[in-house]
């Protein structure tokens, strides 16, 4: 039996990473892999929730010892590959490939997400950390550009969310989902010790917006956090701003797609709270905060508008046209990245042969 150990972003409490681990899960498992290992936050969270063993990033001699007796080291799935949060985020994320470079232990990059990446240095670590990688698989064309720009290959397939099964269909109640994101910016220190601090004029022009949607649409807003920490403050401050009714939840991970489907549409900032949008067939609008949404826009055919004051002013015409194209068109764009993700499962079973 093949031993897998995955270095990921996993137990930070942002559903959109658990989502991504389960599907990955789901192809080695299928794949003859259960003996997996992955890099979580919270090692035994994860172990209750995905049923695999799990240990903490700064467990630096388990990690030594799970690279070295691995038959693969996976890097990804999700966002890991950017420099603008933090200049620690790349070496953090990227060490453990590095170290498996070292101990000549097989790496696979998959599900990956890139950014442009411009700090000094960034490109260097790309290439001593993947460029010897059985094959680097990314979720859209913006990913790949981003690592071709630092000379590291990488194939384009998709976002392994994409591929979670499907609720039942409804018709959905008369809700609108809201998924959004703190305003925020880059800073020197690592992501999890930079203060979030919420910034009134976004409350102030979400909170408009929403409350001229539901005035026009009859649509309760319901707001959920994919990233409580973050999210959930946010969303309260919005809700206690309107004038309209809102309400805020954070669901557990086996809630959140029933949830979803239980809706009119759904308005994201988050990049997987859109996905699930496309997963449950409900109309989606976008909030564009970085490339990866702005990819998701163009491969649905979503409306968006940009993440600052002058895009949310637009959000109501976002989203009423949103509602006006219906589901349909989305439901090719997830029926195509179904498709794509199918290469997911050839890529390990190629790596694991070797």
């Amino acid at each position: 039996m093949p031993s897998i150990f995955v270095s990921a972003w996993v137990g930070a409490g942002n559903l959109g990473d658990e989502l991504l681990f389960a599907r990955l899960q789901a192809h080695l498992r299928a794949a003859g892999a259960d003996d997996i290992t992955v890099t979580s936050l919270d090692p035994a969270g994860t172990r209750a929730l995905h049923g695999t063993d799990a240990i903490h990033p700064r467990d630096l001699i388990g990690t030594i010892r799970h690279v070295r007796r691995s038959d693969l080291v996976i890097v990804g799935p999700g966002g890991l590959l950017q420099d603008r949060s933090s200049p620690f985020n790349l070496p953090y994320q990227l060490h453990r490939a590095a170290l498996a470079r070292l101990t000549r232990t097989p790496v696979l990059g998959i599900g990956l997400g890139a950014d442009p990446m411009n700090r000094l240095g960034s490109g260097a670590l790309l290439r001593l950390a993947l460029g010897g990688a059985h094959a680097i698989a990314v979720r859209d064309e913006a990913s790949q550009q981003a690592l071709a720009a630092h000379r590291v290959n990488a194939v384009t397939t998709t976002d392994l969310a994409a591929a979670t099964p499907s609720p039942p269909a409804t018709d959905g109640s008369a809700t609108l989902i809201v998924s959004l994101r703190p305003w925020r910016q880059g800073g020197r220190l690592p992501v999890r010790w930079q203060s979030h601090n919420l910034a009134p004029k976004q409350i102030e022009a979400t909170a408009h917006a929403l409350d001229t949607i539901a005035d026009a649409t009859g649509l309760a807003v319901r707001f959920v956090a994919f990233e409580p920490h973050t999210d959930h403050p946010l969303h309260e401050a919005v809700a206690a701003a309107m004038s309209e009714p809102a309400s805020c939840c954070v669901p557990e991970l086996h809630e959140l797609l029933d949830l979803v489907a239980d809706s009119r549409a759904v308005i994201a900032t988050r990049f997987h709270a859109g996905i699930v949008a496309l997963v449950t067939g409900r109309p989606l609008a976008l909030i564009g905060y970085a490339p990866k949404v702005t990819s998701l826009a163009t491969a649905t055919g979503a409306p968006i508008v940009a993440d600052d004051e002058a895009g949310l002013k637009q959000l109501p015409g976002a989203l009423a046209d949103a509602l006006a194209i219906g589901a349909e068109a989305s439901a090719n764009a997830l029926a195509e990245m179904r498709t794509l993700d199918l290469s997911h499962a050839d890529l390990i079973e190629r790596a694991l042969q070797g």
